[in-house]
């Protein structure tokens, strides 16, 4: 922090003065925060901010100027730097140079890997985002309304549109409608909902639904993770700029997430294929084990299925006991056997081991009521039915006499061999569609320096002075400049895990040359 005299000269000879304005702050990388220049930002403060609001979305504003009034303590200096003054300073930073990204046709909203068509669309909310009553009131407008969050009359339009469309009690709105299973009101219990876990994991779990790869659905909650964090501060804001920075730290995610996209591509790609190696061992190895065919795995597979989808519906007394016995000793042991790789604390591991003594509890329940219904059969013993690879007394003496753990086994290992291969093929569409991202990229901002070095179409174009259009190419140069480093990159990460001319096709399609000479750009022009 510094006082500053703002330089003025003047001419004995002509009288002529020069005062420094706003243009000349800007090119020493200074931002005003007032008119009269009374206070200036440094914009290397405001780079740091947002890095460090990347980096700890908890962190506050009022926190990170706690921190440079303490360095200006600390070097002798005097005064204190004002929170309103600098968040606004920095937003309307933040909007000068979004605006020159809408100049540079850069769009912050679209997914590289995604575009045109995206794999799965998670509707998913955050409920952390919040303000409370007794938070900062402002009648200003948000800088960046409607880009991101929208706005009040659009979202209160929609609302009364569902609520004519649908039968709606004003006061007793329910989340879910009529559909009773969506209601949060809805209550049911945990062991019915852990009793039918296995039978609606095999129905419904992406991991057994073919086309899904290994997207299960979840990846929203990544970003709503960062976001809730930064829901610590946000929620005593005002309320434009509660809007204005979860739009931007939402950009700035998007933007680390491209920068960042080939290498995790190329690291999913690797992982992938390793999963997918160690899967058909155990394949192999299944099948060596208990010596069987192909074709008698599909059959479990489809047995399986078939459990899976009769367990709801039966309706004779014993199939569905017998169908329930099944289920928890399928439960016990895939809980006991991942006891220490789900989880690996003290607190997890004993909840998953009150879960396997109440299950326990539950089967003895259910093992003698079974054995006094059907008396005529072999008696089932908790001990064996936990502890042996025995054939169930119900099982048809015509049948394959192979247990629901052993099938269970097998379907989950052919199940994610073909998720993984699906994620494989997903995963090259998904390089394919960032490299063609990344060449249209490169082809806008060729054009658009073309565009602004015709003298005839430059004046015309956003109004602004010569020194002004020869900034806004210097901008599109270093665009370009970092466009091409992201594609020699991305060229090389997926060459070096991509084989096959099937797989590496659309990368042929243009070599390294064709774009290391559209960017012959010397240091000088940026």
């Amino acid at each position: 922090r510094y006082d500053l005299s703002m330089p003025e000269l003047s001419c004995e000879a002509c009288q002529a003065t020069w005062a420094a304005g706003v243009v000349d702050l800007n090119r020493s990388d200074y931002w005003p925060a007032t008119l009269q220049f009374s206070t200036m930002y440094a914009t290397d403060v405001f780079f740091s901010f947002e890095e460090m609001k990347m980096a700890a979305p908890g962190l506050s504003c009022q926190a990170f100027l706690r921190m440079l009034d303490q360095r200006t303590v600390r070097f002798g200096r005097t005064g204190k730097i004002s929170t309103d003054s600098f968040q606004k300073s920095f937003f309307e930073w933040e909007a000068v140079r979004y605006e020159v990204d809408k100049i540079c046709k850069e769009e912050h909203f679209i997914c590289p890997a995604c575009t045109p068509d995206m794999l799965a669309v998670s509707v998913d909310g955050n409920r952390k985002h919040y303000r409370f009553k007794n938070a900062a009131r402002s009648e200003e407008q948000a800088i960046f309304e409607d880009i991101f969050i929208a706005k009040d009359e659009d979202v209160t339009r929609f609302v009364d549109y569902i609520h004519k469309t649908s039968k709606h009690v004003s006061g007793r709105g329910v989340c879910g409608g009529e559909w009773s299973a969506a209601r949060e009101t809805s209550q049911r219990s945990a062991s019915k909902v852990d009793e039918e876990g296995l039978e609606l994991a095999v129905k419904w779990s992406g991991a057994y639904q073919d086309g899904a790869g290994l997207t299960l659905g979840e990846e929203v909650e990544q970003c709503n993770a960062f976001l809730s964090r930064i829901a610590v501060t946000t929620k005593h804001m005002s309320k434009a700029g509660r809007t204005d920075m979860l739009t931007l730290m939402v950009m700035r995610w998007n933007q680390q997430k491209f920068n960042n996209l080939a290498t995790a591509l190329t690291r999913r790609y690797q992982k992938t294929t390793k999963a997918l190696q160690s899967q058909l061992q155990n394949l192999e190895s299944m099948k060596v084990e208990l010596a069987v065919t192909e074709s008698q795995l599909e059959d479990w597979v489809n047995d399986v299925k078939d459990w899976a989808d009769a367990t709801t519906t039966t309706t004779n007394d014993v199939d569905a006991l017998a169908n329930r016995i099944e289920v928890l000793v399928a439960s016990v042991k895939r809980r006991s056997q991942r006891l220490y790789k789900d989880t690996d604390g003290n607190k997890g591991r004993a909840r998953i081991r009150r879960k396997i003594r109440e299950e326990k509890g539950i089967l003895t329940s259910l093992v003698e009521t079974y054995n006094r219904m059907v008396p005529n059969t072999e008696t089932l013993c908790l001990e064996t039915i936990l502890s042996g690879e025995t054939a169930w007394p119900w099982q048809l003496p015509h049948s394959d006499s192979v247990d629901l753990r052993t099938k269970r086994k097998a379907f989950d290992i052919i199940m994610s061999v073909r998720r993984l291969q699906e994620e494989q093929k997903i995963l090259v569409a998904e390089m394919d569609h960032h490299w063609k991202y990344l060449s249209t990229r490169a082809e806008t901002l060729r054009e658009l320096s073309c565009l602004f070095a015709s003298e005839t179409l430059r004046s015309s174009l956003c109004g602004l002075s010569e020194e002004g259009l020869k900034g806004l190419q210097s901008i599109i140069h270093k665009k370009q400049r970092k466009i091409r480093d992201m594609r020699v990159q991305a060229r090389d990460c997926y060459l070096q895990v991509l084989s096959g001319a099937e797989n590496t096709n659309f990368l042929n399609k243009s070599s390294a040359d064709d774009y290391d000479s559209d960017f012959e750009i010397s240091d000088d022009e940026l």
